[in-house]
């Protein structure tokens, strides 16, 4: 139960990057995010790595989106800022949740 409240963070972050990427008409890349936290079965490091190498590209995919957008609202003369804030801390929690295979129990499950 200890842990599971640790990888609910990661299962969240995979369900907004999915329904981003839905939103966008990626459903192969939607399918693989919701694949993601799955690796978490197997307990050995490669699996906690790929899950935070994971973490790390969806926060820079938020980055990246947070540009192409306020690009698309600033073309139209509508402001950005509030767009900018919230995607921004959505990247900010993508990359936070990354951290969390450093506490220790996760470490020992994980071999980290």
């Amino acid at each position: 139960m200890k842990n599971f409240m640790k990888i609910l963070p990661i299962i969240l972050c995979s369900l907004i990057m999915a329904a981003h990427l839905g939103r966008a008409n990626m459903f192969i890349l939607q399918i693989i995010t919701l694949l993601i936290p799955f690796i978490l079965i197997w307990k050995n490091k490669l699996s906690a790595r790929v899950v935070q190498v994971s973490l790390i590209i969806y926060g820079f995919e938020w980055i990246r989106t947070i540009f192409y957008y306020a690009r698309i609202r600033t073309n139209n003369g509508e402001d950005w800022s509030r767009l900018a804030i919230i995607l921004g801390v959505v990247a900010f929690l993508n990359f936070a949740t990354a951290l969390v295979f450093r506490s220790k129990s996760m470490k020992e499950r994980y071999g980290l």
